[in-house]
């Protein structure tokens, strides 16, 4: 089974410069493939800051070094675990502002792509910035470096390109995608409440800003090749059901709920609520189960476990301190085997009776959670009888 994280923020170059100004100084190209391969048990990460010029670099220097090597398929191995080197662009479409991810097979390919649009963006060094040009070009770019694109957290009030720029993306884009990343805070049955999601490939990333983090939402793909033309394949052939997503249950999500900034509190009244029932404000921040109810063209079925789980990360769980979190690496491997593989029986001498039962809760999607909103995220409350050992 392959378990991949197609977004990965780099805080630091290697030289030491800044990259993503908000993420960890710990969250470096070396850092990220040794805890991807041998904590989270990853097979496949994209790196969506490669279009930084120290980026760049530092996959010149594991080149030379050994530590990556190019697959012929596209992508670079990594001792285990294979890398895709990408970008999150920041792009005007309609009357917004929004978040897209573009994949490229080598980073020789990220140099050409950097270089046609390289006067459209003011700081190359820096993660996510704001392109100054018509998304059309950018999608001209992006295909003439043979890269593969899709619109990056799309639900959420902070640059999701639903929740900020539209209604419908046939509004402000001239194609349609063949994939999208839902975001935190929604899941697959929530997306689906959209028709012309009917046929796209969703995926579920970690969008992470520190090394712990990644992986808190990812996916497992069923008969893919780990590499940059597999990735391909899956969005070009539009294999939906060759997806599975492991994410956050939507109210743990910090955007999951409109959030009132005169009251500060999360509104709890039942979705669409555009205003606080309270004080009635409507300096709010939009929720995305707000925003989607509000625009969907279909109700929202029940999501299914057998293509979604609700899956809180292992570090979240209560119960699981930094000691218990250590024993249970030392015991079982990495975060994907304890996870997915390891059974109740074999868990229990461990990690004792209820840390146990919360393993096996976060892995078939039955945590109950209180809904977070606004930033502030969501937490587990369903409370278990057992004491903790």
């Amino acid at each position: 089974m392959i378990f991949a994280d197609l977004h990965i923020h780099i805080g630091q170059s290697l030289d030491g410069k800044y990259v993503k100004i908000t993420g960890a100084k710990t969250l470096t190209l070396p850092n990220i493939l040794e805890v991807a391969r041998d904590v989270k048990g990853l097979s496949l990460v994209g790196i969506v800051d490669s279009h930084s010029m120290g980026v760049q670099q530092d996959f010149k220097t594991l080149l030379a070094s050994g530590d990556l090597r190019p697959l012929s398929t596209g992508g670079y191995a990594a001792h285990g675990v294979t890398v895709i080197p990408g970008h999150e662009i920041e792009l005007q479409v309609g009357e917004g502002y929004a978040h897209f991810l573009a994949y490229f097979p080598y980073i020789e390919q990220v140099g050409k792509y950097v270089g046609s649009i390289k006067n459209s963006i003011k700081n190359w060094q820096l993660s996510t910035q704001r392109g100054f040009l018509p998304f059309e070009l950018w999608l001209e770019a992006v295909n003439r470096a043979e890269g593969i694109w899709f619109p990056a957290h799309v639900f959420t009030p902070h640059k999701g390109i639903y929740g900020n720029c539209c209604r419908r993306l046939r509004e402000v884009l001239p194609i349609l995608p063949n994939a999208i990343e839902i975001g935190l805070s929604a899941d697959l049955s929530m997306a689906e409440s959209i028709s012309e999601l009917e046929s796209v490939v969703m995926f579920s990333n970690s969008d992470a800003h520190s090394l712990p983090n990644i992986a808190r939402e990812y996916n497992s793909f069923a008969h893919t090749d780990p590499s940059f033309g597999g990735l391909l394949d899956l969005i070009q052939s539009k294999t939906k059901t060759g997806v599975r997503n492991y994410g956050l249950p939507p109210r743990v999500g910090k955007y999951h709920r409109t959030y009132c900034l005169n009251c500060e509190n999360v509104v709890k009244s039942n979705p669409p609520m555009l205003a606080c029932p309270d004080c009635g404000s409507r300096h709010v921040v939009m929720g995305v189960l707000d925003r989607l109810v509000s625009i969907a063209d279909r109700p929202m079925g029940k999501h299914n476990v057998s293509t979604y789980v609700h899956q809180v990360p292992l570090r979240q769980l209560p119960g699981i301190g930094p000691k218990m979190y250590e024993r249970l690496l030392k015991a079982f491997g990495t975060e994907m085997d304890i996870l997915h593989f390891i059974d109740e029986e074999e868990l229990r001498p461990i990690a004792g009776e209820k840390v146990a039962a919360w393993i096996i809760k976060a892995r078939y999607g039955e945590l109950k959670v209180e809904a977070g909103g606004g930033g502030l995220f969501g937490r587990v409350v369903d409370i278990l009888s057992l004491p903790v050992e």
